[in-house]
């Protein structure tokens, strides 16, 4: 089975050792979303957090499990974009929700079931993208 997690699934296995089940589940390939890898790198302020995501980024790289957007998926959540009703407008003006879209279609081209935190966005996202294999979960501590 293919697995992608979110970005908040990463930050809080480093933070606080969460969702070891998820990202050590034995019978799962994992791959990470083009997106996920940048939100990771650009929130690496410190020498240590470079480090340890050069280490354990490495393995999706070598492996070739880094998922990237085609032209294709691009005009489908511009298109989902343009067609959320108005009382979303203040989300949809975050970039956190864009990239949410971004990394959502990015489990939907492999077919993974995607793990995340996050409910609130998540949840819009998948009434308009039936194909996301969404599964929400709580931090742990």
């Amino acid at each position: 089975m293919k697995v992608m997690c979110d970005t908040n699934i990463y930050i809080s296995s480093i933070r606080n050792g969460d969702h070891a089940d998820i990202l050590q589940r034995r019978g799962t390939v994992k791959y990470m979303g083009a997106t996920v890898l940048m939100e990771l790198w650009a929130g690496a302020k410190t020498r240590e957090a470079k480090r340890f995501l050069g280490r354990h980024l490495n393995a999706y790289t070598r492996s070739d499990r880094i998922v990237a957007l085609t032209s294709k998926h691009c005009e489908t959540i511009g298109r989902i974009l343009a067609d959320l009703p108005e009382n979303y407008k203040t989300v949809i003006q975050k970039a956190s929700f864009i990239n949410d879209l971004r990394i959502a279609f990015e489990a939907v081209s492999i077919g993974a079931v995607f793990y995340t935190e996050d409910s609130e966005h998540f949840r819009i996202i998948s009434r308009r993208t039936p194909l996301l294999k969404l599964v929400i979960v709580h931090p742990t501590k």
